[in-house]
């Protein structure tokens, strides 16, 4: 899991601190969310069968629809985009799905959970074959010779092995170690369309080389010509088929503006007094929410993004005693506080909005409302109202999660500060919950399970009520 801590001020806590972990019985619950997999990926494909789709798996299909694996690529004719995608919504709203999310990047990945159990599954519809606008394979090419197994149909073998081969060299650079195996074995059984195959991408003499390295397990050889390959390929597209490959450029720009403009990831703010146990819930819902925002694109940070460096800020020792040292003059503390609305404005463009545009979840634990909360933490002598007038200007996270506890289980937990700052500090969390409109509770007093299913299901509830304003348009 990539976390990022933009602004020390504290170490993270370790897993286990705060709320502790609930021993349930994983074994079974796994079991029965792979129940649940197998209904929506059945449904799914005896759906578009009887619409008359034409579908096929790319990879990743040997254990389907037992097993999905992180999601599920699926390839249809660009005609029948559009249709797959609401064959595919009706079809997981009638067994009790959700779509939740959806994101146009090469494929349109479309996201659905089960509100009982917050299970989640993606389903990427490949409608081309392409590289940054450039065509690797034909879509209709690879769906004529498609192969049917049971529900569903899967490209011919060297299609297949084609595609494992350069998508990931292509985009990366390097061939994915599981899929070196198939690749190499399918181009020993039959060269002669490995090499014709290739030959339309990059050229015969390129197309050779690749394959006899293939044939021996050479991918350090074939890595090295990824350079090659990605010129050869811009060079014969726009040689070959110039006005495809324009249209294509341009439908990609469109696409990257509109997720630009809307992206399709996702900002959560955890806030709760000392002791509510806001990292190891933060640990938790990074991992929960795992099949919908994958942790690799995601941030975790805290307090604020780090912009300005006045401090090496990541070298400080965890915080023991928040209100240890004397608050700043007013004015001191004004333009401190401006200082810090400047690096919550910048950090949110460079830090949070590259996430958001790869569909990542940016996760704070705190946020700029702890300076209206407790404002002695920051060593501020400023208002409330002046914090809330100043930062309502700045874009606001898409929820806010409190997690609250009867006082007395918060300092059971820590005892940072006086019980009567705990009390204190509780209430004014409560109170900023009832003010924010994106705002929820949740109850932080119960297992870490719990509480981590009850914030998910938040998190979900947020993004499905996103998602339909979305398609009401």
């Amino acid at each position: 899991m990539t976390q990022q801590h933009l602004a020390s001020g504290k170490a993270p806590a370790a897993p286990g601190r705060g709320v502790q972990p609930h021993s349930g019985n994983e074994a079974e619950r796994r079991a029965s969310d792979a129940h649940d997999l197998t209904a929506l990926v059945t449904a799914a494909f005896e759906a578009w069968r009887r619409a008359g789709v034409e579908f096929l798996i790319l990879r990743n299909y040997e254990k389907l629809p037992r097993e999905t694996g992180n999601d599920i690529d699926v390839l249809v004719r660009s005609e029948q985009l559009a249709q797959a995608e609401a064959v595919l919504v009706s079809a997981g709203a009638q067994i009790g799905y959700v779509l939740h999310n959806r994101a146009e990047f090469s494929p349109v990945s479309l996201f659905f959970f089960h509100p009982e159990s917050c299970q989640q599954i993606q389903f990427d519809l490949f409608h081309c074959l392409n590289w940054r606008g450039f065509m690797l394979l034909k879509p209709e090419a690879v769906l004529v010779q498609r192969r049917q197994v049971g529900l569903f149909a899967i490209p011919q073998p060297t299609h297949e092995a084609v595609l494992n081969l350069v998508t990931r060299l292509i985009y990366h650079g390097r061939v994915r170690e599981k899929y070196k195996f198939g690749i190499a074995t399918v181009f020993r059984q039959d060269p002669a369309t490995a090499v014709a195959v290739l030959a339309e991408l990059f050229g015969q003499p390129l197309a050779q080389v690749v394959t006899q390295f293939a044939q021996s397990e050479a991918w350090a050889g074939i890595e090295k010509l990824a350079r090659a390959m990605r010129r050869q390929l811009v060079f014969r597209r726009l040689t070959r088929q110039p006005i495809r490959t324009v249209v294509s450029l341009l439908r990609d720009a469109k696409r990257l503006a509109g997720r630009l403009w809307k992206p399709p990831g996702m900002t959560v703010v955890l806030l709760g007094a000392d002791g509510c146990g806001k990292s190891s819930v933060a640990a938790g819902l990074m991992a929960s929410l795992r099949p919908t925002f994958n942790p690799g694109k995601g941030l975790h940070g805290h307090w604020k993004p780090m912009v300005l460096p006045l401090r090496r800020r990541a070298e400080r020792k965890p915080t023991t005693d928040p209100h240890a040292q004397p608050p700043r003059g007013r004015v001191a503390s004004i333009l401190v506080l401006v200082a810090h609305w400047l690096e919550y404005l910048v950090g949110e463009s460079i830090h949070f909005r590259p996430v958001l545009f790869r569909n990542g979840l940016v996760l704070m634990d705190r946020y700029h409302y702890d300076f209206a909360v407790d404002p002695r933490r920051y060593r501020l002598q400023v208002s409330p109202g002046l914090v809330q007038a100043l930062f309502r200007w700045l874009p606001s996270p898409d929820l806010v999660l409190v997690l609250d506890a009867p006082t007395e289980v918060l300092r059971a937990r820590k005892q940072e500060v006086p019980e009567p700052e705990t009390r204190r500090q509780r209430e004014a969390y409560r109170a900023l919950a009832e003010q924010l409109p994106n705002a929820k509770i949740v109850n932080c007093a119960q297992p870490l399970e719990a509480v981590v299913r009850e914030a998910t299901g938040y998190v979900l509830q947020y993004l499905a009520a996103r998602q339909a304003r979305c398609r009401k348009r």
